[in-house]
């Protein structure tokens, strides 16, 4: 009888040593179905090219993953997204939570424009969200980045070169803030064409010029490549900077002497057809919400209640 009871002892101590090495390994996904069962969320590791300590009022950083509204959603969007996080998981607390998820998720605009508050390195090319409404309310979003390890190392030696360069023929080092940005606009400009092969086919891919590789490696760019550059280079100077987005344009907003400035690289750098004349204006460098407007340019047009902090 005692042996009996000595031998179930045992098996159960076993039964309990594999359970804990099956989880302590996660083997079967089971630390996710732990959470899964008591709706806890796991943190992954934040990259080093978090954005931090830029404001802005359309989506902010959270530590709250329990979403209680619909803004709350968004913000965690953001937040796995600025956080150079793949993979996150998190779960719904309110009735019409699963709505919210839902009709967010489905708006591929509302959620582009969270690419214009994250360091580059950080974008994403598409969102993916999966849901369990009726077993748990479980959300789990994966997010493809719009640069790989291989492509950012290459760009941080190239921007790094760059300045190295500046420095020796310019002492850009030396400079005031605006004549630092300024030297590095002008040299992105007079290095850099705009890509016309995407005027007549946008899914050209002959150049890699929606990013800052495009510019920097191969001179050519689109406005996101343009103000993908420029990012860098003002991420590498501590000068606070977002982006602005347009229906069909992006460009940079530059936080100088406690203001908010457009900074357009595509419009300074104009496309002549069939024309090789290379042109380097300054029509568009550190300017107010006000000049902006007095341009009359339609693809300046952008959403106020996004991006209020251009106004």
């Amino acid at each position: 009888m005692i042996d009996n009871v000595i031998k179930r002892i045992i098996s159960l101590i076993i039964i309990f040593i594999g359970l804990y090495y099956i989880y302590d390994n996660d083997f079967f996904g089971s630390q996710q179905f732990v959470r899964d069962i008591q709706k806890k969320v796991y943190l992954p590791t934040t990259n080093e090219y978090v954005k931090e300590g830029v404001d802005n009022t359309f989506v902010k950083m959270t530590i709250d993953f329990v979403p209680d509204n619909k803004q709350e959603i968004l913000n965690i969007y953001y937040t796995a997204v600025n956080s150079g996080w793949d993979e996150f998981t998190f779960y719904c607390n309110y009735e019409e939570c699963m709505n919210d998820v839902n009709e967010i998720s489905n708006n591929a605009t509302l959620l582009s424009n969270i690419n214009s508050f994250v360091n580059p390195y950080n974008q994403y090319t598409t969102i993916r969200t999966y849901t369990t409404p009726l077993l748990n309310q479980k959300i789990n979003i994966h997010i493809a980045r719009a640069y790989d390890k291989y492509v950012t190392e290459k760009l941080n030696t190239k921007v790094d070169e760059i300045y190295t360069a500046l420095d020796d023929s310019q002492s850009i080092s030396s400079m005031s803030t605006k004549d630092q940005i300024r030297a590095i606009h002008d040299y992105i400009i007079n290095n850099t064409k705009y890509d016309a092969l995407k005027i007549n086919n946008i899914n050209d891919n002959t150049y890699h010029s929606s990013t800052a590789y495009g510019p920097l490696f191969e001179g050519y760019a689109v406005c996101n490549g343009y103000a993908d550059a420029m990012a860098l280079f003002l991420n590498k100077l501590n000068i606070p900077n977002s982006k602005v987005a347009s229906e069909e344009h992006v460009w940079n907003l530059v936080y100088l002497d406690n203001k908010w400035y457009h900074l357009d690289l595509t419009w300074d750098d104009p496309y002549i057809p069939n024309s090789d004349k290379d042109i380097l204006n300054h029509q568009f460098f550190l300017i107010d919400h006000e000049t902006l407007k007095n341009q009359d340019t339609e693809e300046h047009l952008f959403d106020k209640t996004i991006y209020i902090d251009a106004l």
